[in-house]
């Protein structure tokens, strides 16, 4: 689908609203992929022990730990790569499967939401803010350029 020339401002740019996202996402995941936790005080409010306490107490759960803080980290970077890709290329051009495939944004940091619930609360305060702007982010992101994605069909002349 072509841009117009009638596009507004905000249809025209959203898709920039998904590059910083995808961008906010892999920077926090390259970190975490290397091992570096950027919020030890959420692993103590969890555990009830800094990691250096739990890399000491019990190495090989802190090898477990680590194994999958780092393959998080991972995941994040390649949820990160394939958003700032769609962002780039098919969403910026108006296709209509990428409007579609973009739904998996909210509902991904949506699910994260549901992954805290059984957290202590003091884990929860650090994680909720973050994750709702991003899902309304990602909301504003989607509905913005709806008219973009789904012109109204003209009616034909009788």
């Amino acid at each position: 689908m072509k841009n117009t020339t009638n596009e507004r401002f905000y249809e025209k740019y959203a898709w920039i609203i998904f590059l910083v996202i995808g961008v906010m996402v892999m920077a926090g995941g390259i970190p975490h992929m290397l091992g570096i936790n950027t919020d030890p005080a959420l692993v103590e409010s969890i555990s009830g022990q800094s990691i250096d306490d739990i890399k000491l107490s019990s190495p090989n759960f802190f090898n477990l730990y680590n194994f999958y803080f780092s393959g998080g980290g991972l995941s994040d970077i390649g949820f990160a790569f394939f958003l700032i890709i769609i962002s780039l290329t098919a969403y910026r051009k108006g296709q209509k499967w990428s409007w579609y495939a973009l739904w998996f944004v909210p509902a991904f940091f949506l699910a994260w939401i549901f992954l805290s619930l059984p957290l202590p609360n003091e884990s929860q305060s650090s994680l909720l803010p973050p994750l709702i702007v991003l899902i309304v982010l990602s909301l504003v992101g989607l509905l913005l350029p709806i008219k973009k994605f789904f012109p109204k069909q003209k009616k034909p002349n009788l």
